[in-house]
């Protein structure tokens, strides 16, 4: 078998003869598919590959048209930072989100009234197949890794509860709001939902195998109650409609997961990406493998690891490997790319390649 085969099998649920290692498109510095097409073919890049480093390209096979809403877009220069400031006006209101050096400063949501301004964004969405994207991105990527198809926003891809969460109110207006059961809140949900399912039914028509959700939970922030009256519902539409496809669906579940283990081991999605062990998450592989059995992991290598000595990474990497076995395995640098990646995930894939021999 090649890398890619390598990886298929494990995706598969199947017993590959060498544990994969993959690594986000993102994290290399890439998010077009012209952007992977060039890394792919740099030296540094190059070496890895021949060593056994596969690539997973993330592909958005349907586009998103917001009727009536004009976007405008600032970007500051602000110290060594970037502060970018987007505006999307429409006839029931504004929002405003701002971030610095990409990570979120003032959410969109922020009042009642936002939710309702957003919910109207929602139901004046219009989505379109854009499915020549995937053969692009498969002849990009090649024998050199697998590419997983998204939705529209590509990396903003998540079930409606989580895209509320992470990508319009933030974490600590969403807790606050979904404490008090704020009912414009439930009714953005309810409309995305809407949103979310047609969606799902475009993918399911289009190219690919595998279908990835960018959750980012973590349970702490909501609960056994919410994951079952938020998340499940959308898991048990969803999955069988990619199902009847031939389709394979994956969850970014990066945090702790322990308060829901018995919920996750119920859902019908096929594949845990991002799994992290502790201290990010707050279960070891053995543990995960336990609870749920069937599922597929694509493991997160916990980033500190690759800073430790060499001889500290291999034995880390070996232990990742005893607990979490071979059946359905597959690792990949999914967070962060550490930054010494040159000389430290070449002492990874050696230590894979050892522990097949």
């Amino acid at each position: 078998m090649n890398t890619r085969q390598l990886l298929i099998a494990a995706l598969e649920g199947e017993t590959p003869s060498r544990t994969p290692l993959a690594v986000y498109d993102w994290c290399m510095g890439a998010i077009t598919t012209d952007e992977v097409k060039n890394k792919i073919c740099q030296p540094a890049w190059q070496r890895l590959i021949q060593r056994g480093l596969t690539i997973r390209h993330h592909c958005p096979i349907t586009s998103a048209i917001e009727h009536g809403v004009q976007h405008s877009v600032e970007e500051l220069r602000q110290g060594n930072g970037m502060r970018r400031v987007e505006i999307k006006q429409t006839p029931v209101g504004t929002l405003r989100k701002t971030s610095r050096n990409g990570w979120h400063e003032e959410h969109w949501i922020k009042t009642p009234a936002d939710y309702e301004i957003q919910q109207w964004i929602v139901e004046n969405t219009e989505l379109t197949p854009n499915y020549g994207a995937f053969d692009a991105a498969e002849e990009a990527v090649g024998e050199n890794g697998v590419v997983v198809v998204t939705g529209a926003g590509n990396w903003m891809h998540r079930t409606p509860a989580m895209s509320i969460n992470v990508d319009w109110a933030g974490t600590e207006q969403f807790c606050l709001d979904l404490g008090l059961e704020l009912p414009e809140l439930f009714d953005l949900y309810a409309a995305q939902r809407k949103l979310f399912l047609e969606e799902q039914r475009l993918i399911a028509a289009g190219p690919g195998r595998y279908v990835g959700w960018f959750e980012n939970l973590t349970i702490n922030m909501l609960g056994p109650r919410r994951y079952d009256g938020l998340l499940m519902p959308i898991y048990r539409e969803a999955t069988p409609i990619h199902e009847a496809a031939g389709k394979r669906v994956m969850v970014h579940y990066d945090g702790a997961l322990k308060a829901v283990a018995d919920h996750i081991a119920g859902a019908p999605f096929h594949i845990i990406d991002s799994l992290t062990e502790p201290p990010e998450g707050d279960m070891t592989y053995d543990q995960c493998r336990a609870a749920w059995p069937d599922k597929v992991f694509w493991a997160n290598v916990n980033v500190d690891l690759y800073y430790r000595p060499a001889d500290e990474l291999r034995e880390a990497v070996r232990g990742i490997c005893r607990r979490a076995g071979k059946r359905g395995v597959a690792l990949e640098i999914s967070e962060d790319l550490p930054g010494n990646w040159e000389q430290s995930v070449p002492v990874v894939l050696e230590t894979l390649e050892e522990l097949c021999s």
